[in-house]
């Protein structure tokens, strides 16, 4: 199954709860969610970055049903950029095979 990286950028676009208490709430309901998706194995490391609101991803072996389900509980809170990826021994093998088809 296919590994997938991810950035992951808060949405700016929606406005703050104007109860700080709410807030709480909802930041304890996200940790939630990210920690019962690494647990499930459909993510497998998240890292924010310093500037803070931002980040990455990369997921475990996941469907790309599964994924799509994964990300769709964090609309409309949170965006994505999701790249498809290929293990480095592989691309190595592919990127040699073209180069010599190039050669003749």
């Amino acid at each position: 199954m296919p590994v997938y990286f991810g950035l992951w950028k808060e949405n700016a676009n929606l406005p703050p709860s104007p109860n700080p208490a709410d807030s709480v709430k909802q930041v304890e309901g996200f940790l939630a969610l990210m920690k019962a998706q690494l647990q499930s194995g459909v993510v497998k490391e998240v890292h924010a970055f310093l500037e803070g609101h931002r980040g990455y991803f990369i997921t475990g072996d996941v469907t790309e049903e599964q994924l799509y389900e994964a990300l769709q509980m964090w609309w409309p809170f949170v965006t994505f950029e999701l790249h498809r990826t290929i293990p480095f021994p592989r691309g190595i093998e592919l990127t040699l095979s073209a180069t010599k088809k190039r050669a003749g």
